[in-house]
Formats: C-alpha cells, sequence, structure tokens
C-alpha cells in the first residue's frame, strides 16, 4: 500500500482549520450569549436554529450530487451545466422551504415548545426572518459541493468560516447596539449568512469557473435528482435524527434544559471535525478511484482516523469537568458534565464511520444510509422518548451515544470493513474506558492529573502502534527534517 498523497493531508489540515475557526469564535461567544440575553432566551434561539436546521434538506440533496458529478466530469462546459441546474433548482426548494417554515413555525412556536409567555411574541416575529435563512442554506449546499468537486479546500473552507462567523457574531453587535430581541438576532444572524453566500458564490466563480449564462439542462436534471434524491431523503431524516432530542427537550423539559443540553453537544461535537476534514477530502478521491484502490484507502483512511482521533478524545474525556467549570461556571458544568461525556464515547466510536459514510455515495450507493436511516428512525425515537423520561437531558445523550454506535456499525458492515474497524477499535478501548471512570470518579487534584497523564501517554502510545505503516514513516520523516525541508517538496 502506498503512502497517503500529501495533497490529502494538506487538503484535511485545510478542511479541520476551516472548522476550528468557528469553533474558536464560538468558545468566545457562549459565554457573552448567556451573560447578554440569558439563558432561557438563549434556549429559545438555539431551538430556532436547531428548526433551520431541519430546513436544510430542502436542497434536495443536490449540493453532494454536485459534489460526485463534476468530480468526474473533465470540461468546464459539463461542469457549467450541472452547477447551474443544481443552483437554480435548490433555490427553487429553498424558497418552498422557507415558506413551509414560515407557517409551521408559528405553530411550533406558539403550541409545542414550552417558552415563556414573556418570550412567546419575539418568538413569532423572527419567524419570517429564520425563514428567508432557507434558501441561503440550500445554495451553500450546492456551491459548497462545487468547490469539494473541484478540491478548492482553501476557497471553500474561507468562506464558510466567513458566514459562520458572521452567524455567531452579528446577532451580538445587534445585542451591543441594544437590539436584543429574538427577532433582531435572528435578522442579524441572516445578515452574517448572506455575507458567506456571497463570498462563497464568488469563489465559486473563480474555480468552476463560470461559462455561459445560467440554465435548467433537462440532460442534467434527471442524474441529479436520482442521486440526490436518496441524498435528500437521507437529508430529512438525519436531521430529525439529530435535532429530535432538542425538540424534544424543548417540548417536555422546558428551553433552559435545551441549554444545558445543547452547549456540551454543540462542544463535544468538535471532536467530529477531523473525521469530517477527512472525509470531506476523500469524498472526490473516492468518486474518482474504482476497485482495490478505492478499498484500499478505505480501509488505511478508517485505521489512521481511529488512530489519530482516541488521544483528543481521551484528553477532552477527563478535561470536560475543569474546562466547563471555568468556561460557564461550577453548576452549569455539574449538570453538562456527564452529558458531554456520554457524547464523547458516542463520537469515539462513530468518527472512523465518516469515512464510509463518504465512500459509499461517492461509489454511487448513495441509497445504502438512506435506508438504514429509515429503518431505525422508529426505534430511535421511542428510545429517545423513554430516556428522557427516565434521565432527562442524560438520557437524550445515551440515546445518542446509541443511534451513533448503530450508523457506525451499518457503515462497516455495508462496506466490508468491520475487521479493520474491529481491531482498531479494540486497541483503543482501554484508555478511553479508563478516562471515561476517571473523568466520573471525585479524586484529588494531584491524583487526578497523575492518573490522567499515565491515562493519556497510554493512548498516544496505542495510537502510534495502531497508524498503518506509510503514516509512521512520515512521522518519522517529519521528526527528522526541518518543517521547511519537508514543505518544499
Amino acid at each position: 500500500m502506498t503512502a497517503p498523497h500529501p495533497r490529502i493531508a494538506r487538503s484535511t489540515l485545510i478542511n479541520l482549520a476551516g472548522l476550528l475557526i468557528p469553533t474558536a469564535v464560538s468558545l468566545a461567544t457562549v459565554p457573552l450569549y448567556l451573560r447578554w440575553i440569558g439563558e432561557v432566551r438563549y434556549g429559545v434561539l438555539l431551538l430556532a436554529f436547531t428548526l433551520l436546521g431541519y430546513f436544510g434538506a430542502f436542497d434536495l440533496g443536490l449540493g453532494r450530487a454536485v459534489a460526485q458529478r463534476v468530480a468526474r466530469q473533465e470540461n468546464s462546459e459539463e461542469r457549467n451545466r450541472t452547477f447551474w441546474t443544481a443552483f437554480l433548482l435548490s433555490a427553487g426548494m429553498g424558497v418552498l422551504g422557507g415558506i413551509i417554515l414560515y407557517f409551521l413555525g408559528h405553530w411550533l412556536f406558539a403550541d409545542i415548545f414550552q417558552i415563556p409567555a414573556m418570550l412567546r411574541g419575539e418568538a413569532q416575529k423572527a419567524i419570517p426572518w429564520l425563514a428567508a435563512i432557507v434558501p441561503l442554506i440550500a445554495l451553500i449546499s450546492v456551491l459548497a459541493g462545487t468547490l469539494e468537486a473541484r478540491q478548492a479546500f482553501l476557497s471553500l473552507n474561507a468562506s464558510q468560516i466567513i458566514g459562520v462567523i458572521g452567524l455567531q457574531t452579528f446577532p451580538l453587535l445587534s445585542v451591543a447596539l441594544g437590539h436584543g430581541s429574538i427577532a433582531a438576532l435572528i435578522a442579524a444572524a441572516l445578515a452574517g449568512r448572506l455575507m458567506g453566500v456571497l463570498v462563497m458564490f464568488w469563489l465559486t466563480a473563480r474555480r468552476l469557473p463560470f461559462v455561459g449564462w445560467p440554465a435548467l439542462h433537462r440532460a442534467e436534471i434527471g442524474p441529479l435528482l436520482r442521486f440526490g434524491g436518496w441524498i435528500s431523503v437521507s437529508g430529512a431524516v438525519i436531521p430529525l435524527l439529530t435535532i429530535v432530542d432538542r425538540l424534544i427537550i424543548g417540548a417536555r423539559l422546558g428551553a433552559a434544559a435545551v441549554t444545558a443540553y445543547t452547549v456540551p453537544f454543540n462542544l463535544t461535537q468538535r471532536l467530529t471535525y477531523l473525521p469530517y476534514a477527512l472525509s470531506t477530502t476523500l469524498f472526490p478521491r473516492f468518486s474518482q478511484a474504482q476497485g482495490e484502490d478505492a478499498k484500499g484507502l478505505l480501509r488505511q483512511a478508517v485505521t489512521a482516523l481511529t488512530a489519530i482521533q482516541t488521544p483528543f478524545i481521551v484528553l477532552a474525556i477527563l478535561l470536560t469537568h475543569p474546562f466547563l467549570t471555568l468556561w460557564i461556571g461550577a453548576a452549569l458544568a455539574a449538570k453538562m458534565a456527564p452529558v458531554a461525556i456520554i457524547l464523547l464515547l458516542g463520537i469515539w466510536i462513530n468518527g472512523p464511520a465518516y469515512i464510509p459514510y463518504a465512500y459509499m455515495p461517492a461509489q454511487g450507493r448513495p441509497d445504502l444510509m438512506t435506508k438504514f436511516y429509515l429503518a431505525e428512525l422508529l426505534p430511535f425515537l421511542f428510545i429517545l422518548w423513554a430516556l428522557i423520561a427516565w434521565l432527562g437531558i442524560v438520557g437524550a445523550a445515551l440515546a445518542w451515544a446509541i443511534r451513533s454506535s448503530a450508523d457506525a456499525i451499518f457503515c462497516f458492515v455495508a462496506t466490508g470493513t468491520t475487521k479493520t474497524y474491529g481491531r482498531a477499535i479494540s486497541l483503543t478501548l482501554f484508555p478511553i474506558i479508563a478516562a471515561a471512570l476517571m473523568a466520573s470518579a471525585a479524586l484529588p487534584i494531584i491524583l487526578g492529573i497523575s492518573i490522567g497523564s499515565v491515562i493519556f501517554s497510554i493512548s498516544l502510545g496505542m495510537s502510534y502502534y495502531l497508524l498503518p505503516e506509510p503514516l509512521r514513516n512520515r512521522l518519522m520523516f517529519w521528526r527528522n527534517h526541518p518543517l521547511s525541508q519537508h514543505f518544499s517538496e
């Protein structure tokens, strides 16, 4: 097996940076939101964005369809036919999604979510602004898919960083200017998103590049919708699977509980950035590769990702409670830390599955994962409802971890990589369990630091042993040569 192409590593680092920079901004803004608008109003804002996330499915799966199709096309005219057809279809569906959200949102915020009476009026006034963001999300999907297909990861991440930072910081700017209602916050978020879309459109025009005038091409509609149809169904089910926990918490436990669950959820999801970055990098390569070349790349990526992510998960588990205490205070940390630890365990199990999850649609089988999502939907909803009723927000975290584990198992079975994953996960199991047990114990600080350091060191050693030989050789190369010499090659 050949060593991974250096461009894969560089592209993955670019994708990772594109996720980490907005994370740093988010870490800085969450305490400001809690201090400036309060836990309850922030919970309502999170419910609004959660609902908005579900309506991202109205892109019809065209973003992923464009990424797969454009990656295989060899001339600019073909790529433009695919892009403009997808762009116009996505724009139309985004407008339809916005209209549906406009009418559905009034019912949800008035009758379903347990929003304090004093905030219901604010929430109702915010719905038109919320609906206006839906078409932007649909367009972002197609633009991002095009840049991904062209492997223009620097342009993709630069534009996404601008949009996400605008989404996070413009509402705070609105509060600073004296406009702190929920409607004003979401209007400001719309402005931030719009800024990101304009930058992404300009960069797409440079990297595609554009040829001719925008038009729908009948020959492109069929292939795009057939591929995107499965992605679209998946796009409708996945948000339901991933946001329904917050919707049920909001309906049964109230907006404050949404905050207590969503803050650790969003925080721990940062550990999925590495799997997501690598899978995004590999998707166009999986689309182009065939046979054993694709399988070999798949197996190597699964093993490498399991090895690399384990020390990060171990460290996150060990530091969760101390970090939350320093970040948002001891009272909230006591409620959020158990949720975060359970979610981190689910991420450790599910993280390597991002690779086969990208592999299946890239190889022309977007239907496989969608069928599994449909099969697990009702059992998951039953488990989620029961565990929330029994354990509250901790039960919601446990249900999410169970579903993520089931998703991972299916991905590896469907792609024939169960043996590869089983070996990798078994070799890294001990430090994960040890970290979780220690994080749940009330140990003196000195003893905790000592034991935690040993556990983290063990995780590093096991991960190094697990790394595929080409990656270990590359690490030795980096150790023995100056960085400047390496990057000049």
